[in-house]
């Protein structure tokens, strides 16, 4: 399968200087996120023609299916945005490339797109120009999972990922201002490609480059900013998802109807009661969580009409929260992160407890360096280590740095877990171990109960590799968040 149609184009890209990018989430962005309050997904794709050409009714394409299924008799954005609209939605998010790699855009990376189908109509440029056009918001859904071009666990190299970045590049300057870059197929399953296939780092550091206002809405089921700007969760049939404390800007979708994808079975595409859209919209909007509901186009490019009724109905009911004015005072990152080397970089440890919220979110080392200091396990707001012996924790700084100190915010729910000694250590490029200090509970180090300051010295230590290891026989390392503080070399 060709995984390029312009081998130049992805060279030009691949060769593109990575220039450093503004580290910032204002809470500005953020409060206008929530207060947009409701939202459209478009599931349109090849499982859209799946349906109607196989006989086996599924909501996922393989990567298999001929580009000669994509032969809609129609495509009528203007009546999407209208829907949005009489539905007192903000705005719309579409399937760009879906689980199956195919393409609703002329991509010059790979044949398997709309340009190479019967109807070569730019899908996605319709749809940002006429959303636009209306004032809606504008979000584009792009999986990282691909079937069609080998992309998933196990399978993921250096050329693949810079193919994604290709197409991230495109959708990103080929179609002016996107609001909501939305990342899915991404480490939630084993199937998928995880962090560690394809590190989240480089997609941010790329989406901020070309568009530093969009905001990144990432598929991951965490309340964390590990890996996305605003949590997601794709939650359909159930309640808010997170912690019901929880209290930051997140977003959860839901199905209009069964499923995911328009089908041509009339009992599959009956939408859902008046009052069970309500509930969930309420359920949402009382935790500043965006309801984003899916309503799926049919092979004419339009939407069922007994579900645009549905909407109105919806619409006409709704109690709309009054927009806030103030964002909250943790919401965003809580320090300048562009002060941290550690920030967004590669975390490992020794091992990862299991899931504490959803099955598909666990407390990966990633969180620690995810700007922000809040200590709630509970919230997914730690690295958690399963309880053994000496747990440890480390950070690659991807490069060998002048350090002067380094500071860790510990687990701050976990009042009956005794302190262990905690060693610092410091390796160098080669993997030698370069500083280290141990540094016990009674440390005058510790300038609050879970935080621990240490300055390396007057000379400072060049390093590339933070290690914190707790001594213990049997513990749990928890950490809410390392800051490293120095210059690169």
């Amino acid at each position: 399968m060709p995984l390029m149609k312009n081998a130049l184009a992805l060279a030009a890209c691949v060769l593109m200087p990575m220039a450093t990018t503004a580290q910032t989430l204002s809470k500005e962005a953020l409060l206008d996120f929530v207060n947009t309050r409701y939202q459209a997904y478009f599931h349109y794709n090849l499982c859209t023609f799946k349906n109607v050409n196989e006989e086996k009714h599924s909501g996922r394409s393989r990567g298999t299916e001929p580009v000669e299924w994509w032969n809609p008799t129609g495509l009528d954005c203007e009546q999407w945005a209208q829907v949005c609209i009489d539905s007192r939605m903000a705005g719309g998010w579409l399937t760009a490339k879906h689980h199956g790699g195919f393409c609703l855009w002329d991509s010059a990376h790979t044949d398997y797109d709309v340009a190479s189908s019967p109807v070569k109509t730019d899908v996605v440029g319709e749809f940002v120009k006429t959303f636009r056009e209306r004032g809606l918001k504008v979000g584009i859904y792009y999986s990282i999972l691909d079937y069609h071009h080998g992309i998933d666990n196990g399978t993921v190299t250096q050329e693949k990922i810079e193919f994604l970045k290709a197409q991230i590049t495109e959708l990103l300057t080929n179609y002016g201002p996107i609001d909501y870059m939305n990342f899915d197929g991404w480490n939630t399953w084993p199937t998928l490609p995880d962090y560690d296939d394809c590190p989240y780092d480089e997609l941010f550091r790329l989406v901020k480059r070309l568009q530093p206002e969009c905001l990144i809405v990432s598929h991951t089921y965490e309340s964390n900013l590990a890996h996305t700007e605003i949590p997601f969760a794709d939650a359909a049939g159930r309640a808010y998802p997170y912690h019901p404390d929880y209290m930051r800007p997140t977003a959860a979708s839901d199905c209009s109807q069964r499923d995911w994808w328009w089908d041509d079975i009339p009992e599959y595409r009956k939408p859902k009661s008046k009052a069970y859209l309500l509930k969930q919209l309420d359920s949402y909007n009382s935790h500043n969580s965006v309801y984003v509901l899916n309503i799926s186009p049919g092979p004419n490019g339009r939407l069922d009409d007994s579900v645009c009724k549905r909407l109105t109905e919806v619409a006409e009911a709704w109690d709309r929260p009054a927009d806030l004015t103030e964002a909250g005072d943790n919401w965003g990152y809580q320090y300048d992160v562009s002060t941290n080397l550690a920030f967004h970089k590669p975390a490992t440890q020794s091992t990862t407890d299991g899931p504490i919220l959803d099955m598909r979110a666990r407390p990966r080392a990633e969180i620690a360096v995810d700007g922000v200091i809040e200590g709630s396990g509970a919230m997914e707001q730690c690295s958690l280590t399963t309880e053994e012996m000496s747990p440890w924790w480390q950070v690659d700084l991807r490069c060998e740095c002048h350090l002067d100190e380094v500071q860790i915010y510990f687990q701050t729910d976990a009042p009956d877990r005794k302190r262990s000694d905690i060693a610092l250590i410091v390796y160098d490029a080669a993997g030698q171990a370069v500083w280290t200090e141990r540094l016990k509970p009674s440390s005058p180090a510790y300038t609050e109960p879970d935080r621990l300051v240490v300055k390396l010295g007057s000379d400072k230590v060049v390093g590339r590799v933070i290690r914190i290891k707790a001594i213990s026989k049997q513990t749990v390392l928890g950490i809410a968040e390392v800051l490293v503080h120095g210059e690169p070399n």
